[in-house]
């Protein structure tokens, strides 16, 4: 058995060992880099597990995975203690006011601990982790708990899997970058060429951009590894962002009680009140513009204005709309030609589009769905149609945290 293969059977066998003694509190493991990460156990179940080089990264691609952008002047916390484990009692705190589920919050749960258990496997094949167990320091309340060996061993498997196709030394939390550009362009395919000059830029974690194309990570990979060989594409270590509460004081958060105590009795909060789904207008007119954002504020959505046709890709790419409404006669690039574009790109494939024209003509609607619109609005519908029918697909958000089908149009063409 070789020295790495031997290094990563020992920290399994010692996490599972946890599990077996039917472990209760807190396993802190730090790296020789200074990496730490903190499992919670519960009788030898898991019940979360934190830290590590992209902690916050992690929680906002996780949280933006399941369609959550958590509004934290509407978070508050009871104590230090929630304050320092701040991610876990997020959750804590939207089963408690009924915006998700135990069922919802389950799988969340899971996404975090398979994560946090790969990088710790990754990282103890090339460095030594040394351990601390802390028998006080319990999670309540406990919303799921999972099966310690299970996920230890999918997440062991998934390591093996890499280090058997010779990815094992490249850690999803890198950022790919263009290094060779004009070689790139002549050895890809335009489709590739244009797509990976767009989203790779550096700033972007290979998990990240996995999430964002719809892409198994692993298969993503792997097919950059090709061009990494090559040395079209290079690899660059990221840096984690800025914590979002990192604002709190513990006297903030304590000081009126009036105001910051979190009851458990505090009425039921919709989802859209917390989560606030971004919208995006693609038209060149500023009154279009001024006026959707009226329309979306009204709701509680976020807004993203676009009046230059040239930059859309980009932008979209960037901000991720959960919806976006495309003007069709604009100059330069058409609505049309743009909405083709937008459908090839793999994160925008499930995502609503509207056609907003005065060009409410059969062949219109007919051209626009050829193309990969959901719905056509037309301008002089008024206010409070296109508040309708914006609100309208995205009512599965509000209920069942889902995306409704691009194709899911019949009432609307």
């Amino acid at each position: 058995m070789d020295t790495d293969n031997l290094a990563v059977y020992s920290l399994v066998e010692q996490l599972r060992g946890y599990g077996r003694k039917q472990f209760t509190g807190k396993l802190e493991l730090h790296s020789v880099k200074d990496y730490r990460w903190s499992i919670y156990y519960c009788h030898g179940r898991l019940v979360w597990a934190s830290g590590g080089a992209h902690h916050h990264r992690r929680w906002r691609r996780l949280m933006a995975q399941y369609k959550l952008q958590i509004d934290f002047n509407k978070i508050s916390f009871r104590s230090i203690e929630e304050i320092r484990l701040w991610d876990y009692h997020v959750l804590v705190i939207l089963m408690k006011r009924m915006v998700l589920t135990r069922e919802q919050i389950t799988p969340i749960i899971e996404g975090f601990v398979q994560e946090v258990l790969f990088d710790i496997i990754q990282c103890a094949a090339n460095e030594k982790i040394t351990y601390y167990c802390d028998f006080e320091d319990e999670i309540t309340p406990v919303i799921s708990l999972i099966h310690a060996e299970n996920a230890i061993d999918n997440a062991h498997q998934e390591w093996l899997a890499w280090r058997k196709s010779g990815i094992a030394d490249f850690s999803p939390n890198l950022a790919p970058w263009i290094k060779r550009p004009s070689q790139l362009k002549e050895e890809a395919s335009e489709l590739t060429y244009k797509t990976l000059i767009t989203i790779l830029d550096g700033r972007r974690s290979l998990r990240e951009l996995s999430t964002w194309m719809k892409k198994d990570l692993f298969n993503l990979v792997q097919s950059l590894m090709a061009y990494y060989h090559r040395g079209m594409i290079g690899l660059v270590e990221v840096a984690d962002i800025e914590s979002p509460v990192s604002s709190f004081s513990p006297n903030e958060s304590l000081g009126n009680k009036s105001t910051q105590l979190v009851e458990e009795t505090q009425a039921p909060t919709k989802l859209d009140q917390i989560a606030r789904p971004l919208i995006a207008c693609v038209d060149d007119s500023n009154q279009v513009c001024a006026t959707i954002e009226q329309i979306v504020g009204a709701f509680g959505f976020g807004f993203l204005g676009i009046r230059d046709s040239i930059n859309v890709l980009p932008l979209l790419v960037e901000h991720r709309p959960e919806l976006i409404i495309l003007d069709l006669v604009m100059p330069i690039v058409g609505g049309y030609e743009l909405c083709t574009q937008i459908r090839r790109m793999p994160e925008f494939k499930d995502t609503p589009i509207l056609i907003l024209t005065s060009n409410d003509t059969f062949v219109d609607r007919i051209r626009s769905k050829f193309v990969g619109a959901t719905a056509f609005m037309s301008k002089t519908a008024g206010n409070d149609k296109i508040g309708e029918q914006i609100k309208r697909y995205l009512l599965p958000f509000d209920k069942d945290l889902e995306e409704p089908s691009p194709t899911d149009s019949t009432d609307t063409y």
